[in-house]
């Protein structure tokens, strides 16, 4: 059940892992999947992929719940098997097999800018280029001498 554009391609959505590791899922797949607040989801690991497809009676696979807004939480399982961090960028697609949820954004790219060069962690999972580190730098510096 693919979500079609006007093109006939397959859409594709990008949500950031929020704190608490939840993400919103479309509301648009989940119309299209008839999935509501309560679902039982089962996610599948497939390479660096996580696929999310309907539950009913396969209580041996890893399980997530929808929750409200459609709201999903990554289990811890499945999180560190595939190696996700806080406030990374997935993209979601409404596959065939089911809803298909893949890194989108290189995880070496300024999160400020999008620049892929000298991106430096300057905290655990966050990377900044040399140009937005030291305008935050500035700001903060710029700040503490006004108060």
């Amino acid at each position: 059940m693919a979500v079609p554009t006007g093109n006939g391609a397959e859409r594709q959505y990008v949500r950031t892992v929020t704190t608490g590791w939840r993400f919103t899922l479309p509301s648009q797949i989940r119309e299209a999947r008839g999935w509501d607040e309560g679902t039982v989801l089962r996610a599948r690991i497939a390479g660096e992929s996580v696929i999310l497809c309907d539950a009913r009676g396969q209580a041996d696979e890893i399980t997530c719940y929808l929750g409200s807004g459609g709201k999903v939480v990554i289990p811890a399982e499945v999180r560190e098997k595939v190696g996700w961090s806080l406030g990374e960028r997935v993209a979601i697609r409404n596959g065939p097999q089911g809803v298909v949820l893949t890194l989108c954004c290189r995880r070496d790219r300024c999160r400020s800018c999008g620049n892929l060069h000298s991106v430096t962690e300057v905290i655990d999972n966050l990377f900044l280029c040399s140009e937005c580190w030291n305008r935050y730098v500035e700001m903060t510096a710029a700040k503490r001498r006004t108060a």
